[in-house]
């Protein structure tokens, strides 16, 4: 069977693979592996798992735990935590709809611009008065 060539992952795919073990995470983040299990337990992230039960974190995962250890710090508890970055997953989510809306909106206003244009030199050319042949206002020959 021949192998198919290897497909490029974008940047959030590999973002978002798995690939630090918790005792790696642990020391990226300098937090013990309790607290990771902890805020895993809050339901705050849910890191991948293999086979035998080992959890894998992704650099999305690196990231979203550096947020929660932050708000942790400032004396933010588990839920008030899980309602901050759902507020922060919804402003995402809504900048993305309205840059996509502007994006939309700009392509829609180009092919109005567009057809406009296209229109008046219809127009233009078919309206008789808009001959150049014709003599100017004012001029007696």
């Amino acid at each position: 069977m021949k192998r198919q060539p290897k497909r490029q992952m974008t940047d959030a795919e590999q973002a978002r693979l798995p690939k630090y073990t918790i005792g790696v995470v642990s020391q990226l983040l300098n937090l013990p592996p309790q607290v990771l299990r902890r805020y895993e337990e809050a339901g705050l992230l849910e890191p991948a798992r293999q086979a035998g039960k080992n959890r894998l974190y992704s650099d999305y995962d690196v990231q979203i735990l550096e947020e929660i250890a932050t708000l942790s710090d400032q004396g933010v508890n588990a839920v008030g935590i899980r309602h901050i970055m759902q507020i922060r997953k919804e402003i995402y989510t809504l900048r993305q709809e309205i840059k996509e809306a502007r994006e939309a909106l700009y392509i829609a206003e180009q092919r109005y611009l567009q057809i406009e244009i296209t229109q008046k030199r219809r127009l233009s050319s078919s309206d008789p008065t808009s001959s150049n042949s014709e003599s100017e206002p004012g001029n007696t020959n």
